[in-house]
């Protein structure tokens, strides 16, 4: 499990090293102060307004499933900005709320179906106009089609049950209106885009 993980950590800084480069067009592929001055970017400290966000996720649930076979998911979120200028008024960043669906299964010996839905609060460091990084801690009902079946040490999960999820992510707007997302955490490591609204 902690391979996908890994894995997932090292995507994420992989996919954020272009982004970070100057906006303007220099040629440094090293940040600067500068860069995090522009308008949007991390030290802009004038009044921001973020747009809500509905999102689509294609991802691998791996920290629900403790046996063998293949787990896969399927997930949307809506995202609600509640703080537009987040807690620190030194730096660009928002606090949000996002809620949504998960649809997640594994294929073993059979087919373990889970619906979930997850409430998340998302704080957001926005570190240029278009490359923002987040955090998101929240609770997530399952219902569970399938009874689990019990392995190792792990505890049985009931028809309904609920868990505590995390996740770190990035996002990265690459039209006005679209933006690519992705997060590594617990349970899922998911890729998706979303569509301001």
């Amino acid at each position: 499990m902690s391979r996908y993980f890994k894995l997932s950590l090292l995507a994420l800084a992989l996919l954020s090293t272009p982004v970070l480069a100057d906006e303007t067009g220099t040629a440094s592929d090293t940040p600067t102060e500068s860069t995090f001055r522009h308008q949007g970017a991390l030290l802009d400290r004038s009044p921001q307004r973020r747009s809500q966000m509905l999102s689509v996720f294609l991802g691998i649930p791996y920290g629900y499933y403790y046996y063998g076979g293949f787990p896969f998911g399927l997930g949307a979120r809506y995202l609600i900005p509640i703080l537009h200028d987040g807690f620190i008024p030194a730096i660009n960043d928002s606090f949000s709320i996002e809620f949504g669906l998960d649809f997640s299964g594994v294929a073993a010996r059979g087919f373990y179906p889970t619906l979930g839905i997850p409430v998340e609060v998302m704080w957001q460091f926005h570190l240029t106009q278009k490359f923002s990084a987040y955090a998101k801690v929240g609770v997530v009902i399952e219902f569970n089609f399938v009874p689990y079946a019990c392995a190792g040490t792990f505890a049985c999960r009931g028809v309904v049950s609920a868990s505590p999820i995390g996740n770190i992510g990035l996002m990265y707007k690459f039209t006005d209106k679209i933006s690519f997302r992705a997060e590594a955490g617990y349970p899922w490591v998911k890729v998706g885009l979303g569509f301001d609204m």
